[in-house]
């Protein structure tokens, strides 16, 4: 149990900066799809919004969650990695969700990053981070 409080904690600080990032690319996509002059389309919104949200989550997850200091350009490269997968993955649930389910787009948004949350937890902390 004594070593189930420590990961607790940092899965706790996961979910505060994911939750962070979540909102900025949420919100960046949000605010995207109502610039009215700009006519974004619903995935290169998407996408925006999620690179926005990886530059948030990687040095939150770097410096506040996992408290790696050093071999910036090694997690980068892991993280980047993890996210392209994670971006791919998110996009076709999105456009899957929107195009035969029928859910609205901010909703179909949602669910897509929700998928993916708990397992970037174990994959950050056994792949990104060692």
């Amino acid at each position: 149990m004594k070593r189930l409080i420590p990961l607790a904690k940092q899965f706790t600080k996961y979910i505060v900066s994911g939750s962070l990032a979540a909102v900025v690319d949420f919100g960046s996509y949000a605010l995207l799809l109502r610039l009215s002059n700009l006519h974004w389309w619903y995935t290169a919104a998407s996408v925006t919004g999620s690179v926005l949200g990886f530059i948030t989550a990687f040095l939150l997850h770097k410096y506040f969650v996992f408290e790696k200091k050093n071999d910036f350009l090694k997690h980068l490269s892991r993280y980047i990695v993890a996210d392209i997968i994670n971006t791919g993955l998110t996009t076709l649930l999105l456009i899957g969700l929107v195009e035969w389910v029928g859910l609205g787009k901010e909703a179909a948004k949602i669910v897509a990053m929700g998928t993916v949350v708990a397992w970037n937890f174990f994959l950050y902390k056994f792949v990104v981070y060692v």
